[in-house]
């Protein structure tokens, strides 16, 4: 993939096409964000770069993927954790409501895995209430 705009026609093609060739080709070009913990860098660049709400779905759900069956070190998850709080409080307003929801599976996800892991992970009652009143300002 050389550019950005390149990734989201290729999500586009991947999500919304009627050819099943043309979408089997794009999943198979697309599958190394979800495969590769290389990539997860790139899924975040994605996330603040993208317009498409396929590409943003495509990094979430990448990411989910790596999540759940990749054995992620611990400040790698507790980054990519921290990274979705502050994601979700700047753009999560703005967000497709397909996207959004990606996004809260993957916040929840990555608690999940790591509640016993650090204290970290236990915290997110008090920053969800801390968002909340960010909100209501």
């Amino acid at each position: 993939m050389e550019t950005l705009a390149q990734l989201e026609a290729m999500c586009e093609r991947l999500y919304n096409s009627q050819d099943s060739v043309e979408r089997a080709q794009a999943e198979s070009t697309l599958k190394c964000f979800s495969l590769n913990s290389d990539y997860i860098s790139q899924c975040q660049y994605v996330l603040d770069n993208a317009s498409s709400p396929y590409a943003l779905m495509l990094a979430s759900s990448s990411l989910l993927k790596q999540v759940t069956e990749q054995s992620l070190p611990l400040q790698l998850r507790i980054d990519i954790r921290n990274y979705l709080i502050n994601y979700l409080a700047s753009k999560g307003p703005e967000l497709e409501p397909f996207v959004l929801g990606s996004l809260i599976q993957l916040f929840c996800r990555i608690t999940k895995f790591g509640w016993l892991d650090d204290d970290k992970f236990r915290e997110v009652v008090k920053e969800a209430m801390n968002f909340l009143s960010q909100v209501t300002r």
